[in-house]
């Protein structure tokens, strides 16, 4: 008896483990939802682009490890870096996100303990390229690896702003082909 009352309690705890598991499958935190943008840079060979492409923010209390992140529809040859973005406040208390960047792998974010979600604790995700041949190169998402609160290993895919790279030399113009955003 004793033994399939085990068996049973084991059988409830993985289900209910497998449940929660699909259940946060579906969350995207910590990546910000919503509809996104648009982004077209022109560069010139060898000269690097940039642009914010993933916006995360942690909830009150929580605090985020990010382990490495990768990028999503690009060649193999046309990689960018990725690095996080903090926002920097400014005096008259806009804030700016993109300008400070470090190394993503190891960072962590957090928000204290009752703090309102804000831009202070809104981060971003920067992508920098620079590519060597001529051609039209679209980012279209970013898997990123997190660990929240201590907890396992976690892993997300999403784009806050789907960027688009024209390179050539001499400058090329970098326009949606039918004059609008994807």
């Amino acid at each position: 008896m004793g033994r399939r009352l085990l068996l049973f309690g084991v059988g409830i705890m993985a289900a209910a483990l497998a449940a929660w598991a699909l259940s946060s499958a579906n969350d995207p935190y910590p990546l910000q939802t919503g509809t996104g943008t648009s982004q077209w840079n022109p560069a010139p060979l060898g000269t690097p682009a940039q642009a914010v492409v993933l916006y995360l923010q942690p909830r009150p209390g929580d605090r985020i490890e990010l382990l490495g992140a990768e990028t999503v529809g690009l060649p193999p040859a046309v990689q960018p870096g990725l690095f996080l973005s903090r926002a920097v406040i400014g005096a008259d208390g806009t804030s700016t996100i993109g300008e400070a960047r470090e190394p993503l792998e190891g960072a962590v974010i957090e928000a204290p303990a009752g703090a309102a979600p804000g831009p202070e604790h809104t981060v971003g995700i920067v992508a920098e390229m620079t590519a060597d041949q001529a051609g039209t190169y679209q980012l279209t998402g970013v898997r990123l690896r997190f660990r929240t609160n201590g907890g396992f290993e976690q892993v997300r895919e999403g784009i806050t702003t789907l960027w688009t790279v024209c390179a050539a030399d001499p400058l090329p113009s970098c326009e949606p082909p039918d004059g609008t955003d994807p």
